[in-house]
């Protein structure tokens, strides 16, 4: 099957063109889309629903835009709509755990999660598959927080390096609501991945913590927003991530504070390790603001391990490898440590070994 987005993760305000950062295609031949043949869901929790009917409100804007939502869309080979009822606080995270392989080598799963007043739900989705498998992943999450309504939402991809993979979300938050997303994009060759949020009611917020692994020739794309609407809305996105060898990354980060946003707190940064002088790595802060009265902050770290750490790694005993492989674990911990899921923790942990394996730092 062909596979022809012209733009994804679009910049809502354009650069100059020949920083190609504005936009990326996403193209190329993926395998024919079936019905997924595995059952990814947990047990249900008591207060969770799984539902049919329609989003409260307008469906959420995505971050890698409607290109990338209407593929999914139209070649969904799961769908799930999980309802969570009014003030239900669910205390076990809810597991979507999918397998790509031969006979599920394509993946476009549409999934939707309605938190009601009051209530609190974790959601973790993973996402694996063989080394060699040459697949493709295209993801739609929507997510809508309503008042005082708290989501969790972990994303775990570890597929091999010879699959195509997208993530792309959207979000609404509304008085007093929290959306926390965790992303942990470390497998796949080519990823791309979409973040946009809108902070509707007073006093909303937005946590985004996101970690990457490119090795090889891997590509991986971000585009993430924060949309400030209400009044008293706060958001904090934080990228970290290694480049080895030939990788790519371009992260844009947009906090957007709109009219009627005063008092509203964006916050984004990103700390980036460089390992080759051949990767490449691009990063495209952007505020906007069309409201007085607002505090916006951006701001990226990207360079080599410094020297003094290294050195006293080393002194302790480690081998220079050794070390900056120790420093790349620990740039991950963070995030890490946050995935509800022991039994995740664990395979993100052994996933990242085995990669460190075949770690040759220059320079």
């Amino acid at each position: 099957m062909n596979l022809s987005l012209d733009q994804v993760n679009i910049m809502p305000a354009p650069t100059w063109r020949w920083l190609g950062i504005n936009s990326v295609p996403l193209k190329g031949s993926v395998p024919d889309f079936l019905p997924y043949s595995g059952e990814p869901l947990s047990a249900l929790p008591e207060g969770v629903l799984i539902s049919n009917g329609p989003f409260l409100g307008a469906e959420p804007e995505t971050g890698m835009g409607g290109e990338a939502a209407d593929f999914v869309k139209e070649n969904s080979t799961y769908g799930l709509s999980l309802h969570v009822g009014p003030g239900v606080k669910v205390k076990k995270p809810i597991s979507l755990n999918f397998l790509l392989d031969e006979k599920n080598p394509a993946l476009a799963d549409d999934i939707e999660v309605i938190a009601d007043e009051g209530s609190e739900v974790t959601i973790v989705m993973s996402y694996h598959s063989a080394e060699e498998l040459k697949g493709f992943h295209g993801g739609l999450t929507k997510l809508h927080a309503a008042k005082g309504a708290v989501i969790h939402l972990v994303q775990v991809q570890l597929l091999g390096s010879q699959c195509v993979h997208f993530d792309n979300i959207g979000a609404a938050a509304g008085k007093g609501a929290s959306i926390d997303i965790i992303q942990a994009e470390l497998g796949a060759g080519k990823v791309f991945s979409g973040i946009k949020t809108r902070l509707d009611g007073t006093g909303s917020n937005l946590d985004i913590n996101t970690i990457y692994f490119g090795d090889g020739s891997r590509s991986i794309d971000m585009n993430y927003l924060a949309e400030h609407a209400g009044c008293k809305t706060k958001s904090e996105i934080h990228v970290g991530g290694a480049l080895l060898d030939r990788s790519g990354k371009t992260f844009r980060g947009t906090i957007n504070f709109l009219k009627g946003a005063k008092r509203s707190v964006g916050h984004e940064s990103e700390f980036n390790l460089l390992f080759s002088p051949k990767v490449r790595c691009r990063t495209a802060p952007l505020i906007l603001c069309s409201e007085e009265d607002v505090d916006g902050q951006h701001a990226a770290a990207t360079g080599r391990i410094d020297a003094q750490r290294l050195f006293y790694l080393m002194s302790r005993g480690l081998s220079e490898m050794d070390a900056k492989k120790l420093l790349i674990e620990a740039q991950f911990r963070p995030v890490t440590d946050r995935i509800p899921d022991e039994s995740l923790r664990a395979a993100v942990t052994d996933y990242v070994k085995v990669r460190l394996t075949k770690f040759e730092p220059v320079g």
